[in-house]
């Protein structure tokens, strides 16, 4: 017998109660932050009040101020509390719609550790970036799976049913409608995390294609990262900005192109052939 909603928004609510004290705790052992440089930065409870999607620029800016001279004396603790604030947002997730471009910006300013020569794009800020995107929607799903068809089913019902229906379309290649999901502004992406555990999608499919779909928007939010910190750092640049930003949208390309399902693809290959087939007919009747 399953959670009745009673129950289920129960169990929401103590699960919460006890990330946001482990949140309490991490920040109540570790170090305190520079009082000159974090005194204006956005709070847990701003961001979820929105304040860090109303005023990204200014809350960024800040956060990467503090966190910089912090990381200095305490990397751990600023990259482990980092990644656990990401990973609990996407969990969950209505409470951190919005946030995750946000993080990911900060994630590119404040990491240049393992950065590719040409870009200058830190690989550790990528792990760190899409391994908090994976794995807090992987934890929002595993959550879901166990309480939330209730919630899911009173309160989103029609979306769940429009998620049904985008699914019958889909039927023998559940993967393939899992990267739709990831990619389409169809649903938001807290309700793809909740709703997917719920409808039969498999685990493996919904881990798998996170970790694919997530790889341009990651690329893009914490390149700009990086872009932020020189000229927060160096100043204007403009002729490493035009570079950077030209290598970001090749890398930008190339990530998409496993994304474009197989039979668009196929389309697109047989257009190609058609057009250069009529022309190679028309030199031939000329």
């Amino acid at each position: 017998m399953g959670l009745s909603l009673v129950q289920s928004l129960f169990f929401y609510a103590l699960f919460m109660v006890l990330a946001i004290s482990l949140v309490s705790y991490f920040v109540a052992t570790a170090p305190p932050l520079p009082e000159a440089q974090c005194a204006n930065i956005v709070s847990a409870m701003d961001i979820v009040k929105g304040r860090l999607v109303r005023e990204p620029q200014e809350s960024i800016l800040n956060l990467w101020k503090c966190l910089r001279e912090y990381k200095k004396d305490n990397w751990w603790h600023t990259t482990g509390g980092l990644w656990l604030v990401y990973v609990l947002f996407k969990v969950f997730g209505p409470f951190g719609a919005g946030t995750s471009m946000a993080l990911s910006i900060l994630i590119g300013a404040l990491y240049d550790e393992f950065a590719e020569p040409n870009t200058g794009y830190s690989l550790l800020a990528h792990v760190l970036g899409t391994s908090g995107e994976v794995f807090g929607g992987a934890g929002g799903w595993i959550m879901s799976y166990v309480i939330g068809r209730e919630i899911l089913l009173h309160f989103a019902a029609e979306k769940m049913a429009k998620l049904k229906e985008e699914m019958d379309k889909f039927q023998g290649s559940l993967f393939r409608y899992m990267l739709f999901l990831r990619i389409s502004p169809l649903f938001p992406n807290w309700f793809v995390n909740y709703s997917t555990a719920l409808v039969g999608m498999p685990f493996h499919y919904f881990f798998f294609a996170s970790i694919i779909a997530i790889q341009p928007a990651a690329t893009m939010s914490i390149a700009m990262g990086g872009m932020l910190r020189d000229v927060g750092e160096e100043g204007l640049d403009l002729a490493r900005l035009a570079k950077r930003g030209s290598m970001m949208g090749m890398t930008m390309m190339v990530l998409s192109l496993p994304l474009i399902p197989a039979d668009d693809w196929n389309k697109y290959i047989g257009r190609i052939k058609a057009f250069f087939g009529k022309g190679k007919e028309k030199q031939k009747e000329g």
